[in-house]
């Protein structure tokens, strides 16, 4: 191979590991090539793309030694391995279990959206959190220059010359966050925080004790920002209401709201307005606890919800920013859901598994399940039970118990 053909195959695994993902909420539609030219340019000759380029090689080195592994696999050995996968599917499909309620909450661009809330200045900006060498967050209008997490400031910089780059600061997120999983405890006192800005909850008992409340258990008061004292939310002028709308940290002008009811056509509130009364369903259950959250802290949260922790956290992407997504608890509806959903859209699938994932023709979850027999020869057995439980829908319905210690 001449120097050109090994320069670009070495610019396509560079790529492969941080190209554009436009699967990530905020970063739909944009211009792949135009970002992706950008980011090599700008990373060649770096340390950071020396370092991606030796992971990449290390990646491809598992991958050739895959492929040859493959090579000898005989037709005898395939099919005893798909007798082992269709006894290990028929026991987890007997296990399946339906019946749990599992909620994933993931708050939107939490960080950015923390220091976009304590500086309003800088909601109407493309920013990010981090530094120079490594970005932590970015908010949604950075997001459609193609600058995200995970990618180095100067690259970021380069792709969107206005960003503003904000440096973290932990003990504020800490400290949020620490409201934040106040509200969850409400709902399943031992949730499962999974960072500080998302968590597992599982809300069965919950809907099912709701069903025989008041309502006046579940009615919550909007928080009156910036209102003077014996001041109501209806006596705020259109002027007013407007600015106050405008310091909002979501940054989609579709985003659906938390409390559209009570909206006018303007976004005002309507007379009376002052409350929101929730229903007793999961999604309304779901949906004040998005909505207690966003009063409480004026940051927004998406959330999924589904019979088990894998569905949920896929589906809490679904509508992100500032909306959920409920599955419906059937076989049916599950599968359904599962058939076309790319594998790197499931929690544990990152970019390495991807990869060889793909060189063996894998990238939906229904390739997972057609492939089964011959995966379970070449990954390890936790691996390809994992593989096998994502093509059949099933992931864990129980949460680890979390206490919430209150100072």
């Amino acid at each position: 191979m001449d120097s050109n053909g090994v320069a670009s195959t070495k610019e396509e695994g560079f790529l492969s590991r941080m190209a554009l993902n436009d699967n990530k909420a905020g970063m739909e539609g944009l211009d792949r090539d135009k970002i992706n030219k950008i980011i090599m340019e700008t990373s060649k000759g770096s340390k950071f793309y020396e370092n991606e380029l030796k992971r990449d090689q290390q990646v491809n080195q598992r991958i050739e030694k895959m492929m040859l592994q493959k090579a000898r696999v005989t037709e005898q050995q395939l099919k005893k391995a798909q007798a082992q996968v269709e006894k290990v599917a028929a026991a987890l499909e007997k296990s399946r279990d339906l019946s749990r309620v599992i909620v994933h909450v993931d708050m939107d661009a939490f960080y950015a959206a923390v220091e976009m809330r304590d500086c309003p200045e800088l909601k109407d900006k493309p920013m990010a959190v981090g530094s120079m060498s490594m970005l932590s967050t970015s908010n949604y209008h950075a997001r459609k220059y193609g600058v995200r997490a995970a990618m180095p400031g100067f690259i970021a910089k380069k792709l969107c010359p206005n960003l503003v780059i904000v440096p973290a600061n932990f003990d504020k997120y800490r400290a949020v966050s620490g409201e934040i999983r106040e509200i969850f405890a409400d709902y399943d006192p031992h949730f499962q925080p999974m960072s500080l800005d998302e968590a597992y909850l599982d809300f069965t008992e919950h809907v099912e004790q709701r069903q025989h409340w008041p309502e006046s258990a579940r009615t919550h008061r909007f928080r009156a920002r910036d209102i003077a004292a014996g001041e109501t939310k209806t006596e705020l002028s259109q002027e007013a209401a407007t600015e106050e709308r405008d310091l909002s940290p979501v940054l989609f002008e579709d985003s659906p709201g938390s409390s559209p009811s009570l909206m006018g056509p303007e976004g005002v509130c309507a007379p009376g307005g002052d409350v929101e009364v929730f229903g007793t369903s999961v999604e309304e259950a779901v949906r004040e606890m998005r909505f207690r959250i966003e009063q409480k802290t004026m940051l927004t949260a998406s959330a999924g919800i589904a019979p088990n922790m894998m569905l949920a956290k896929v589906c809490s992407d679904k509508n992100k920013p500032n909306g959920q997504c409920r599955l419906p608890s059937t076989r049916e509806a599950v599968m359904d859901f599962i058939q076309n959903l790319p594998v790197r859209k499931v929690c544990g699938i990152g970019k390495v598994s991807e990869k060889m994932l793909n060189a063996l023709g894998v990238s939906t979850c229904s390739h997972l399940s057609q492939k089964m027999a011959m995966l379970s020869l070449l990954f390890s057995e936790t691996a390809w039970h994992h593989f096998l439980e994502v093509s059949l829908g099933q992931g864990s319905t129980y949460i680890p118990r979390y206490s919430l210690v209150v100072s």
